[in-house]
């Protein structure tokens, strides 16, 4: 990827609204704002994946599933 590129990435979880975004299955996301949310949310990281890396991407739904229910555990932990 060139210098200056943003990283763009496929989201492989389940449907989820974050807070102060919302995630939908097979959508491509990109841009300072999804760098903060990865950050924010590290188990998001596991959910997105790179466009250029998904090829060699082993999608394992179950896991995809766990991942997803965590993300919104620990979002409505959050929330209290």
């Amino acid at each position: 990827m060139e210098t200056g590129e943003k990283t763009r990435y496929i989201y492989l979880g389940n449907n989820i609204n974050l807070p102060e975004f919302r995630f939908t299955k097979g959508g491509v996301y990109f841009g300072e704002k999804i760098e903060e949310l990865i950050k924010k949310y590290p188990l998001l990281g596991k959910l997105l994946i790179d466009t250029e890396k998904l090829p060699e991407f082993d999608a394992n739904e179950t896991l995809l599933e766990k991942l997803t229910d965590e993300l919104n555990e620990e979002i409505k932990g959050g929330n209290k």
